[in-house]
């Protein structure tokens, strides 16, 4: 359960950083960065390389 929450509030703030993209041309410094984080918390590899690529998505791809 904490491990699903966690990944959650990851997703949540990797969602975040990546709206950002637009006001931040780091944008994929900082997934890359997210993702660090993500396998640093003890989350699923694979899991955590499938929300950085949504986030490089997000970073090329701005909803705004």
């Amino acid at each position: 359960m904490f491990k699903k929450l966690a990944l959650f509030v990851f997703a949540a703030a990797t969602a975040l950083s990546a709206s950002l993209a637009t006001a931040r041309p780091d944008c994929r410094a900082q997934c890359y960065i997210d993702y660090r984080a993500c396998i640093s918390a003890g989350d699923d590899v694979a899991e955590c390389r499938s929300i950085m690529l949504q986030c490089y998505d997000a970073c090329t791809y701005p909803q705004n």
